[in-house]
């Protein structure tokens, strides 16, 4: 099975003390895509978002798989919150099966 890439979701921002708050579910649901993705492919590493200060200043987030069940763990709880629970049962799903796995 060929190994699709991973597109991180792109954030643009004047204000980089804002966005964790500002996307804090954009952010959420990219990070289980992310993970999903790891798990997939057997990767260890996956570069989630990539924020953009003032146009110019670019941040890339990424994800690592000795943080994919804390990860997972907090994400849930946003999910709750903004009632997006297809991606919350993503999320539980992938913490059941990480949990099996030696990653």
């Amino acid at each position: 099975m060929p190994v699709k890439k991973f597109t991180p979701i792109k954030i643009k921002s004047d204000q980089p003390d804002t966005i964790f708050q500002t996307y804090k579910l954009e952010l959420a649901k990219a990070i289980i895509a992310a993970i999903d993705y790891a798990v997939k492919y057997k990767r260890k590493r996956v570069e989630f978002a990539n924020i953009i200060v003032r146009g110019m200043l670019v941040i890339t987030l990424s994800v690592d798989y000795r943080e994919f069940i804390d990860l997972l763990e907090k994400n849930i709880e946003y999910l709750i919150e903004f009632e997006e629970y297809e991606d919350c049962a993503l999320a539980v799903k992938l913490k059941e099966k990480l949990s099996k796995l030696e990653y």
